[in-house]
């Protein structure tokens, strides 16, 4: 199943436990590293290209790095789609892999996909 499939079927789990997908949250999505320093040349470039504030963390259980963007919006399928393939396409210029998103359900203040 392609990410715009997994996308969709994970909204339509959302919306099957009441989450109100017009309601807009922070989504976060990741972006994993071998090294610190491509973390943080990555994040430089998102934030211009993308204008997306980065958070650069070491990745639990592993020696890579993990970056989390964040966007304000609704989980919408096209917006999601869209995003991800910048990022993804960013991310590979940087040596990363775009590694999902996340967000909480409408109203929550955590949980993650």
């Amino acid at each position: 199943m392609d990410a715009a499939d997994t996308n969709g079927e994970l909204l339509r789990l959302m919306q099957e436990q009441g989450d109100d997908l017009t309601a807009p949250r922070d989504v976060d999505f990741f972006v994993i590293f071998e090294t610190r320093a491509q973390a943080e040349a990555f994040a430089e470039a998102a934030t211009v290209a993308l204008g997306m504030p980065a958070q650069v963390s070491p990745y639990e259980k592993t020696d890579k790095w993990q970056l989390v963007l964040t966007r304000h919006m609704p989980p919408d399928h096209a917006l999601l789609n869209s995003l991800e393939k910048q990022i993804a396409g960013l991310a590979r210029q940087h040596g990363g892999d775009a590694d999902g998103w996340g967000c909480p359900q409408a109203g929550e203040e955590a949980g993650l996909r």
